[in-house]
């Protein structure tokens, strides 16, 4: 794990020449759970998703077209030894949620109706319409929050000024459900479509400040708008790849802790080896990665770590 020495002096500097490629996005999330054959119940046989290739007694693949290659899975599960779901320690930096986008509005409304049939075995932490998509939101056996949405059309989307900035308009409103289930396809939900993938991942963080330092001038990525207590990132011109929030507060919020039931790390992808060259030579200048740590790492893999000691993999395939 390398972790950033910041050089704060030549800070600003660093910030205006270096934004991340616009071809950037979330590959995979990867889970710590309590209990990894529960866990596949919930996100195969439930979601479905489908098992690529169990890496070990402890370390399963799902991805959600079925495919073989180990570059295109979304979600990798890995057992810990803790042995239940610890959800009272709610007051670590880590996953608020993780975002699965799905191709088409009718693959949402299609979900909407499976789950509804399952509320025994799902729990639902309500719907939403955010202006810019539609979303589901549930829990998994570990309490870990997703969201499932579908994209509106980016003509669709707004651009206002906000805080002398431009902003995307983004909300939190109630799902017009009627209109959604009008949608849905008389085959019904039958897993994971084959372009699903992973839309982005929230996180709880301790100071937004630092969150800015890090998402928007170290990892390059475009501020695309504000919301109390919370700022969103993106590469291009999405609405948000990443997005941090301090609702549980700014005092006493502990380090994330990558052995612990929730997020172990998630996954930056890059579109080629120019673009990942480039940004490890821009991430070099801040935590000083030699050519012989970047080897023993990967030649196209680094692991690094945000202010709250979240982990991302930045990689190329």
């Amino acid at each position: 794990m390398q972790q950033f020495d910041r050089k704060d002096h030549n800070d600003e500097e660093m910030s205006r020449d270096f934004t991340i490629s616009p071809g950037a996005k979330i590959g995979y999330i990867s889970l710590n759970v309590s209990d990894i054959q529960k866990s596949l119940e919930f996100y195969q046989s439930t979601l479905g998703f489908s098992k690529m290739q169990q890496q070990s007694v402890g370390r399963v693949l799902l991805s959600g077209n079925g495919t073989s290659s180990s570059s295109s899975h979304l979600l990798e599960l890995v057992q810990v030894s803790q042995s239940e779901p610890n959800f009272s320690n709610s007051r670590n930096a880590g996953l608020y949620h993780f975002a699965i986008l799905l191709p088409e509005r009718k693959n949402l409304a299609d979900l909407l109706l499976y789950l509804s049939d399952k509320q025994d075995k799902v729990r639902f932490d309500g719907l939403a319409d955010h202006e810019v998509s539609e979303a589901i939101y549930i829990r998994d056996p570990d309490f870990n929050g997703i969201e499932v949405y579908i994209d509106r059309p980016k003509s669709e989307w707004k651009w206002t000024v906000k805080n002398n900035m431009r902003q995307l308009q983004m909300a939190t409103l109630h799902l017009n459900t009627k209109d959604l289930l009008q949608q849905s396809t008389d085959k019904g939900w039958t897993g994971m479509p084959k372009d699903t993938t992973i839309g982005h991942v929230h996180l709880h963080v301790s100071n937004l400040s630092k969150a800015m330092k890090f998402y928007h001038e170290i990892l390059g990525m475009n501020l695309t708008t504000t919301y109390p207590g919370a700022y969103f990132f993106a590469a291009g011109k999405y609405h948000h790849h990443i997005a941090t929030n301090t609702w549980l507060g700014t005092t006493n919020i502990l380090p994330a802790l990558p052995e612990s039931i929730g997020l172990n790390h998630f996954g930056v992808e890059l579109p080629n080896m120019e673009d990942f060259d480039r940004m490890v030579k821009h991430l070099a200048r801040y935590n000083n990665i030699s050519t012989a740590q970047r080897a023993s790492l990967s030649s196209n893999a680094i692991l690094i770590q945000d202010p709250d000691g979240i982990r991302i993999e930045v990689y190329t395939n």
